[in-house]
């Protein structure tokens, strides 16, 4: 089944955020060069606002299923968290803990019976205008959150193991893909479930705590 990017959006490359990037070494970054990218109680649009200060970035979870975004952007990280990272593996190890309740998703119960899932999110520069092949969602990587714990998530920036604004594979898009995957200007993790990959999460009672510890291009 074709898997779309979002139920209620205006679009992430819309909204102005100042981002810095992570070096392509694992590196304990500055937390303010990440951000956290919540919907508003409209539901409709996208709002930034500083991550935490554990590891590279963290935040707690609330009880609103809003959390959709944790992403970074720097002209600084060119030819290496962002640029052309063609062929290249992006890495990523997180922690949860805290949680005591179970996670949502915006949506649910929307009858997939998938869990609340992360995964990785890459976008390129909007200036030519809005594209579907601007945004990229790593598929089928992805992690499911159901429990605390430590995880790893890996994929490779090639068009079989992505699909981007209206759920077609890279494969199918092949010229889009290639353009965006050459110039990455925003990178990170998206939040979501259900058919969404970035229709927002929280949990139950308010728990958890999502801590990067790690993000690396090589």
């Amino acid at each position: 089944m074709k898997r779309l990017r979002l139920p209620r959006l205006v679009l992430v490359g819309m909204t102005a955020i100042a981002t810095a990037v992570l070096s392509s070494a694992p590196a304990m970054a500055d937390a303010s060069n990440w951000k956290l990218g919540y919907y508003t109680p409209s539901g409709r649009t996208l709002s930034f606002a500083e991550s935490g200060n554990a590891g590279i970035a963290s935040f707690d979870f609330t009880d609103q299923n809003n959390t959709a975004l944790l992403v970074t952007k720097h002209g600084a990280g060119k030819g290496s968290t962002l640029g052309d990272l063609t062929g290249r593996t992006i890495t990523a190890t997180f922690d949860i803990s805290g949680l005591t309740g179970a996670f949502t998703y915006f949506g649910e119960p929307d009858g997939s019976g998938a869990p609340s899932t992360t995964r990785f999110y890459f976008q390129t520069d909007n200036a030519g205008g809005f594209a579907y092949t601007n945004f990229w969602w790593s598929n089928p990587e992805s992690q499911a959150l159901v429990a605390n714990g430590q995880f790893t998530l890996t994929a490779t920036v090639e068009p079989a193991e992505w699909s981007d604004w209206n759920g077609q594979n890279g494969a199918s898009q092949p010229t889009g893909f290639a353009d965006a995957a050459s110039s990455v200007t925003m990178i990170g993790l998206s939040f979501g479930g259900g058919y969404f990959f970035e229709n927002g999460l929280g949990t139950t009672d308010g728990s958890g705590t999502f801590t990067l510890d790690s993000f690396t291009v090589s």
